[in-house]
């Protein structure tokens, strides 16, 4: 029996799985990609299922980039802060 290859991912595959992860796999996570994409979310089902040109030249596809980077730093930043947080405030051996 042959071997079925995967579906290669698309731009547009990318840009829901990004979308989601960015607003928390909300039920408006289009609504609210599109406003910080500054498209209207009918763009973004457009592209999504095709009906427009959506590749990876796309200039959606760098602003989409440079808002996870900036998250991704965010995120950090916020993690290093609770854990300096946590590690003044607790007392010696507790795990609560």
């Amino acid at each position: 029996m042959p071997k079925l290859r995967k579906p290669e991912t698309t731009a547009a595959d990318l840009l829901a799985e990004v979308g989601r992860a960015l607003f928390d796999n909300s039920e408006d996570w289009q609504a609210r990609l599109a406003v910080a994409l500054e498209v209207r979310r009918d763009t973004i089902r457009d592209w999504r299922s095709g009906r427009m040109s959506f590749g990876p030249d796309h200039g959606a596809l760098d602003r989409l980039l440079a808002m996870v980077t900036r998250r991704e730093a965010e995120l950090r930043q916020a993690k290093n802060e609770l854990r300096k947080w946590l590690e003044q405030n607790r007392k010696p051996g507790s795990n609560t």
